[in-house]
């Protein structure tokens, strides 16, 4: 919650004050059981449009400037405890995506130690299988990551398992991406029983971009909603001017693809987001179909090797949580683990904290979730992205130092990765949001003086117990809307502050906590 005083009247020249009650943030809570959002049809759109439909992307070495492949994954589900895991079950060792706590030896994405990396996005227009196969009637696609991560080493052996599942048939239509140490890049559209790959070097610009529908099936010319058109195109797009600037590297991906959040008929936006978009609050982009979405779980950048070259050097740069909230780190198979940051019984540090963020990002309005651009970013500099991106970029120089450093051993990734990974956890547990004080401020008039009081703040936004550094109290002539400060009059150390030169026709006030 925040206060404003605000103006009345005015009488005999006295300027009377009351104070106002504004909602931001937070949730109530009520005996009564609470109404759906937008009705039920609203709420089924969202659960089918969101649900298990993430973005996917390659590109051959021929589209990056350091002629090492790369292959993106958004990993959008319902679960949002999502991990990666170390596995060395006999066979070639991986790192890949999997849930929380998984030991069904199912995987969702990931590399391996001679430089074979994997991924998927489910595809909804291609036939399906109707009978079961030898891992049974469920999605099958956890199993072949498993399969294909421990034994692969070249695209062609992972065609050589779409050929032998073509006869037994598979559960789950995907568009399967996949690169390896040799120069080969290619994706892969699965149907039940047939598939058709295509090569990335190949394709115009060398990249190929997959939402949840593949070329090779039906429908093309009405592309359903929830087959992500708007996030196929926003990627395509982002990727062909990164190539031509010669500028696809991994931070691009994780900066300007990843966290794009332009909707339908946005080709530009700005951020924070200066207008209303279809009927949405101020500064609010609903995200159920872009990049960009609250359903995204984990997130992963595999970085190939050029043809020739050590695949001890692969990387797999990886987000846990939401890339509202998260913010990227290394990881690399030679390691021989993966950080507990990102792998813990209790869920990864990472993810959660990450996840904290987002949830406090978004609103949930009608017609699903929509992000308020303002917490992202504002003109004072105080939103989240404004402080996590200049973070994010420390960490991709800090990495680019120790891999050009004379100290460097691969001995030392283990070591690395984990203070990475620490580093970044702490950091966003650490960040704070600006808050308003949440409780009434009574305002006393002496002496032609305003006397304000307020309780003093225990807990931020998150739940968690601070000791604030102070309060900045800021005054206007006109109501504050969302997004304004108004003019700083004071900083208090406690909770009371006297205005000693109050405006003669009233004001406004409003109290910000300083952590």
């Amino acid at each position: 919650m925040r206060f404003n005083l605000t103006r009345l009247s005015t009488l005999s020249g006295l300027a009377l004050y009351s104070v106002v009650f504004i909602g931001i943030i937070g949730f109530i809570k009520s005996a009564e059981t609470p109404s759906i959002p937008g009705g039920i049809e609203v709420m089924e759109s969202v659960f089918w449009d969101e649900m298990n439909e993430c973005t996917t992307g390659l590109a051959s070495g021929l589209a990056t400037p350091d002629g090492r492949p790369l292959l993106w994954k958004n990993r959008d589900v319902g679960n949002r405890n999502q991990e990666f895991h170390y596995v060395d079950e006999g066979g070639i060792p991986f790192i890949s995506i999997t849930y929380m706590n998984e030991d069904n030896l199912q995987y969702y994405g990931g590399i391996n130690a001679v430089g074979f990396a994997l991924e998927n996005s489910n595809s909804y227009n291609l036939p399906a299988y109707n009978g079961g196969n030898g891992w049974g009637y469920g999605d099958d696609d956890g199993e072949i990551h498993m399969l294909a991560l421990s034994t692969c080493r070249t695209i062609d052996d992972f065609q050589a398992i779409m050929d032998s599942t073509n006869e037994v048939g598979r559960t789950l239509n995907c568009n399967y991406g996949a690169f390896d140490a040799f120069g080969g890049a290619a994706m892969f559209e699965t149907a039940g029983n047939e598939y058709a790959r295509v090569d990335a070097a190949e394709q115009e610009y060398g990249v190929i971009i997959r939402a949840n529908y593949s070329y090779s099936g039906n429908g093309l010319n009405n592309r359903a909603n929830y087959w992500g058109p708007n996030r196929h195109d926003r990627g395509l797009a982002t990727w062909k001017e990164a190539v031509e600037n010669n500028d696809l590297t991994p931070r691009y991906v994780y900066q300007q693809t990843i966290r794009n959040l332009a909707a339908e008929g946005m080709n530009n936006y700005e951020l924070p987001y200066p207008d209303y978009y279809r009927g949405y609050p101020y500064g609010n982009i609903p995200n159920g179909e872009v990049i960009c979405r609250s359903t995204t779980r984990a997130i992963l950048v595999a970085q190939g090797v050029q043809e020739g070259e050590r695949p001890d050097n692969s990387i797999m740069w990886v987000t846990g949580g939401n890339q509202i909230g998260s913010i990227v780190t290394p990881l690399w198979v030679r390691a021989g683990s993966v950080p507990r940051e990102y792998d813990s019984p209790n869920g990864g540090r990472i993810c959660n904290a990450a996840q904290k963020i987002s949830d406090w990002v978004y609103e949930f309005g009608q017609g699903g979730n929509a992000v308020n651009t303002w917490k992202l970013h504002n003109p004072e500099g105080r939103g989240y992205w404004d402080w996590s991106l200049p973070m994010e970029n420390y960490m991709f120089a800090k990495v680019q130092r120790f891999l050009d450093s004379d100290n460097f051993t691969y001995d030392r990734l283990e070591g690395f990765q984990n203070m990475l990974a620490r580093e970044i956890a702490d950091s966003i547990e650490a960040w704070r949001p600006f808050q308003h004080v949440t409780e009434l401020a009574q305002p006393i008039f002496e002496d032609n003086s305003i006397v304000l009081y307020w309780d003093n703040v225990e807990e931020d936004l998150f739940g968690r117990e601070v000791n604030p550094a102070g309060y900045n109290v800021y005054r206007s002539s006109s109501p504050f809307e969302e997004n304004t400060r108004g003019e700083l009059v004071g900083f208090a150390r406690n909770n009371g502050f006297t205005d000693d030169s109050p405006l003669a026709n009233g004001a406004f006030y409003r109290v910000e906590v300083v952590f």
